[in-house]
């Protein structure tokens, strides 16, 4: 705590110092409180308080010299559990960097580059991207090239690893993830398209940050992957709107044991219809996904860390997400399953207050196998075809002032897995409930 009020101090001191010298540009000052409390029963997680409150700050500023140039810092403290004095004793970071970027356009042009920490998304009309939507030390280049056709191109550093040799009398050296996008929006009236490819080279021994290999992650050896993709919307029907999104990955290892598997590939699909309505939006959609075949492990999806959110509790839909309700199926990321979503959005029936209901039903995509080992809560769960899972999910948001609004989540999955193992468990039903406070400022 003595960390943050020192950083907040010297926050307020360069607030001040940019505040006396407002004719060289603009100050714009950042703040967000989000105090969450939850309530769940996870069933076979008995490591989990059934209540739990927790706190997530964001603050920071933009600084604007002029329209060809500005600067952006965002930290943020927690989000943290009520009652742990160290926060990251409990893993999780206590005060990090969350953004910090500059802005400025090529001279003479109106071509944008950012370079710093800053966000990294993957185009999605759907769902949110399975595979990255986050934050990355990166450099990004973006343009138009006329009224309907923008172009993108960013280079991430997305892991930069220790291999410590100092034991055998080297010199330390790190090991890195490097990867590369490249992304395209065409723009046009009732349509649009965004192709995008990613090709990211991974060294010996990097493997975290944003660059985490699912199901294949920590292997001791170099590796290439490749993920092409594109996202579509089709506008022209409004207010029906239809969109989908594809994409396929394929990692590539090098320098394997003989006859150990060196290649893996996948791909995943989702479309959504929805209906714009007088009081809120109507929308139906699904995805579909390979999973693992346990024969040959292969399963070849890489998450640099992905945004998929279709839901409160299986998908990371929460707001702080401190709680620990919403890992059943790890990383909140739909690999390995095949699913169905009803959802209406945003109806109101009093003014400041508004709701979102949702249906999901889901199946595992995985080669059907007898789970060997009591998955409990929270050791993620993969379904397999003969698995599957139905959550309903009612979300209430009241503004309270401009600047504050409270939100209670309410979600409930009920489980079904078969083809147990002998003396494994099958995974409890969920339920979950959050009340979440924001301010913004």
């Amino acid at each position: 705590m003595k960390k943050l009020t020192t950083l907040v101090l010297a926050a307020g001191l360069v607030v001040s110092a940019f505040a006396g010298s407002a004719s060289a540009g603009e100050f714009k000052p950042v703040l967000q409180f989000a105090e969450e409390f939850t309530y769940g029963d996870a069933g076979t997680n008995d490591q989990l308080e059934n209540f739990d409150a927790a706190t997530r700050i964001r603050f920071g500023f933009d600084y604007v010299a002029s329209e060809d140039l500005s600067a952006t810092i965002l930290f943020q403290y927690g989000g943290y559990h009520w009652g742990t004095f160290e926060p990251n004793n409990d893993g999780r970071a206590n005060l990090k960097m969350r953004l910090a970027y500059i802005d400025w356009t090529l001279p003479s042009t109106d071509v944008k580059v950012r370079m710093g920490r800053q966000a990294v998304v993957a185009p999605s009309y759907a769902f949110g991207s399975p595979v990255l939507d986050s934050r990355a030390d990166a450099i990004s280049i973006n343009g138009n090239v006329n009224e309907n056709i923008s172009l993108g191109l960013a280079w991430m550093r997305a892991d930069r690893n220790t291999r410590d040799y100092a034991d055998y009398g080297f010199d330390t050296t790190f090991d890195t993830t490097d990867a590369l996008m490249l992304n395209a929006e065409f723009a046009y009236d009732g349509f649009k398209v965004a192709p995008w490819a990613v090709y990211a080279h991974k060294q010996h021994d990097a493997e975290s940050g944003i660059a985490q290999f699912a199901n294949i992650d920590g292997k001791q050896a170099d590796a290439d992957l490749y993920i092409i993709g594109a996202s579509a919307e089709l506008n022209m029907f409004d207010p029906f709107v239809f969109a989908v999104d594809a994409l396929y990955n394929n990692i590539k290892y090098h320098n394997m044991a003989p006859l150990a598997e060196d290649s893996y590939d996948a791909f995943y699909v989702a479309a959504k219809a929805s209906y714009k309505l007088s009081n809120g939006v109507a929308s139906l959609g699904g995805w579909y996904s390979t999973g693992n075949d346990w024969e040959n492990n292969d399963n070849g999806f890489v998450v640099l860390d992905g945004g998929f959110s279709a839901s409160s509790v299986l998908f990371g839909g929460n707001i702080v997400g401190a709680d620990d309700y919403t890992n059943v199926l790890g990383s909140d990321s739909p690999f390995g399953t095949w699913g169905v979503i009803a959802e209406y959005a945003g109806f109101s029936f009093l003014e400041n207050l508004s709701h979102t209901a949702r249906v999901l039903y889901i199946e595992g995509t995985n080669e059907n196998q007898p789970n060997a080992y009591n998955p409990g809560f929270g050791d993620s769960i993969e379904l397999t075809e003969d698995d599957s899972a139905i959550e309903i999910d009612f979300d209430t948001t009241y503004q309270i002032y401009k600047n504050l609004s409270a939100t209670l989540q309410l979600g409930y999955v009920f489980f079904d897995q078969s083809n147990l193992a002998p003396l494994a468990e099958e995974q409890d039903d969920i339920f979950r409930s959050a009340l979440t406070f924001v301010y913004k400022f």
